[in-house]
C-alpha cells in the first residue's frame, strides 16, 4: 500500500518542546491548510483513502530527535475490496524520527514507524513504516 501521512486538519497538537539541539521538529501532514504540529492526537496514513490511522495518541516522548506515542491503529482489511472493507483496531506505538530541516526552514519528522504490541491476525506484519516528505 502506498501511504502518505496526514494529519486530521481539526486535531492540533500541544505546544512544542525544546533542546539544545534547537527546537523540535513537528509532524506535518498532507492535508491543505493544515499546519505542521507537535503531539497530535491522530494520524492518518495513506493520504488518498485512510486505511490506516492512528487515534487517541499519548506522546511519551518528542524530543529534537525522535518522538513516541501509544495509542489504536485502525486497519481496513480491504476484504473484498478496501471500500466495502471492515475496520479493525489494535494497540499500537508509534515512534517519529529523522528530523530534517525542509526547504521552508521548518523542521520536520521525515519517518513514521508503528508497530503492534498486541496480538494481531498472523496476515498483518507486526510493525511497518512510512517515509515522510518535508512540506
Amino acid at each position: 500500500m502506498i501511504a502518505v501521512l496526514v494529519l486530521a486538519a481539526a486535531l492540533a497538537g500541544l505546544g512544542g518542546t525544546s533542546t539544545a539541539a534547537g527546537p523540535a521538529p513537528k509532524l506535518a501532514g498532507c492535508v491543505p491548510g493544515s499546519p505542521p504540529t507537535v503531539r497530535p492526537r491522530s494520524i492518518i496514513v495513506a493520504c488518498g483513502d485512510a486505511n490506516l490511522y492512528f487515534t487517541n495518541l499519548a506522546w511519551s516522548a518528542w524530543s529534537a530527535v525522535q518522538a513516541k506515542a501509544s495509542g489504536i491503529a485502525h486497519l481496513n482489511d480491504c476484504r473484498p475490496y478496501c471500500a466495502a472493507g471492515h475496520f479493525h483496531t489494535y494497540r499500537a506505538i508509534v515512534t517519529l524520527s529523522r528530523p530534517r530541516t525542509c526547504t521552508n526552514g521548518a523542521r520536520e519528522f521525515t519517518r513514521l514507524a508503528w508497530r503492534y504490541p498486541g496480538s494481531v491476525p498472523a496476515s498483518l506484519p507486526a510493525h511497518g513504516s512510512q517515509s515522510l516528505p518535508c512540506r
